[in-house]
């Protein structure tokens, strides 16, 4: 028997419990509840197996679809999968040549249901290009918690996983607008953030020196802090989110920009109604800090969830360069600029960056299904007067290659 696993409810709750996997009928019954029985049609193909063909508007779509359930013991248990078999790929190299104007769509279909949440169903679309390459024995797809999750959140959920594979997850209400087009996304925050990447230094050698004057010139006010990498991606978002004229979508809240009632974090996202954080992390770091505890916890429990927007670079440091090159520079342009600075041109010599490139990012979401198994306890010593400062969390950089929590993601090439 399958040992319990991580359902999402209907009131998208959280509970551990066994897989409720439907019967090929009932498969069925729920595409054509979805889609209208009017517009379907099941179609027999031998040997005992079937397609569900949707017709609408002119446009025909057969769908091949299969239960959702969990990997089982040693997986994870927020971790489930659909088996694709071999004859998903045949039939739709098949239509290719018979029947050209087809659509074909990989279905997953996730159920849990007790009587006292109701049934929840989620259809996930496991965009074929990728699982059409793979030959030989039945196939897994896979698709986490996280992204039941967020199908029942918004409706309609779409994530590229770590393989490359584009995954779609659906709520039930949402399937036959999601197969007719009928959607009419707006400007989401992916598409944001897809606009400030395509704009932003990746893929660049970027000099300490370089990036302080710029900042210096362009007034920020964080120009000569030390840990420069990350007060410039703060610099650039902030000017990205004026210049687009988005600040009613995201802004940013850090240093002094804050309004009223806004929370110690970096970014406010208005319209969606929470908080997100930038981080950028030495891409060879094995974790990055996060925030107090307390602040974060409440932060997710009030308002549902939370972002770390993380900016990974390469790193040369000072020490390794010229003879502490960049730390001179800093130091002797803050003279410069204030002659009181009263620092000597070594200082911070040990943890200078003398260039950072940005090559990656991701979207990490924590909210109140998965945030438990991300983050750990990092404790930070004293206060200058000797009290224990309050206590933050380190986020992990594994959780990079884990699906749970990886919503968006963006890499150089």
């Amino acid at each position: 028997m399958n040992v319990d696993s991580e359902q999402i409810t209907l009131d998208m709750n959280l509970v551990v419990a066994q897989d409720q996997p439907l019967s090929e009928k009932d498969m069925q019954r729920s595409l054509t509840d979805a889609l209208g029985r009017a517009n379907c049609k099941l179609l027999r193909v031998p040997p005992r197996k079937w397609v569900l063909e949707f017709t609408k508007d002119g446009k025909t779509i057969h769908l091949l679809a299969k239960a959702c359930t969990y990997l089982g013991n040693p997986h994870p248990i927020f971790k489930k999968r659909v088996q694709l078999p071999t004859w998903f790929n045949e039939y739709t190299n098949q239509m290719k040549k018979d029947r050209p104007d087809v659509d074909i769509r990989y279905i997953g279909i996730y159920h849990y249901g007790d009587e006292h949440h109701g049934e929840n169903i989620v259809f996930i679309d496991f965009h074929k290009d990728t699982y059409l390459v793979k030959k030989g024995h039945n196939s897994s797809a896979h698709i986490y918690t996280n992204d039941l999750f967020q199908a029942m959140t918004y409706g309609v959920f779409t994530k590229e996983d770590q393989y490359g594979n584009t995954i779609t997850a659906i709520r039930k209400d949402k399937i036959y607008d999601y197969l007719t087009g009928n959607r009419h996304p707006a400007t989401n925050l992916f598409d944001l953030f897809r606009l400030f990447n395509n704009g932003f230094t990746f893929g660049r050698w970027l000099k300490a020196l370089d990036v302080i004057k710029e900042m210096y010139e362009n007034e920020w006010s964080q120009w000569r802090q030390t840990e420069w990498a990350g007060w410039f991606l703060e610099y650039k978002f902030n000017r990205f989110t004026l210049e687009e004229h988005v600040t009613n979508q995201m802004r940013y809240v850090g240093c002094s920009l804050k309004r009223e009632g806004d929370l110690d974090f970096d970014v406010r996202f208005d319209e969606a109604d929470f908080y997100g954080d930038l981080k950028a992390s030495d891409i060879t770091k094995k974790e990055t800090p996060g925030n107090d505890q307390q602040n974060l916890l409440d932060c997710i429990y009030r308002y549902g969830k939370f972002w770390y927007i993380i900016y990974e670079h390469e790193t040369i440091k000072d020490s390794e360069e010229n003879d502490y090159e960049a730390t001179r520079a800093r130091n002797k342009f803050i003279k410069s600029v204030d002659p009181k600075y009263a620092k000597d041109d070594l200082s911070y010599k040990t943890r200078m960056k003398n260039q950072v490139k940005f090559v990656k990012m991701s979207i990490i979401e924590l909210n109140r299904v998965n945030f438990r198994g991300a983050l750990k306890d990092f404790h930070q010593g004293h206060q200058p007067d000797g009290s224990p400062r309050a206590l933050k969390f380190n986020i992990n950089k594994n959780i990079l290659n884990n699906d749970n929590y990886v919503v968006f993601r963006y890499t150089y090439v």
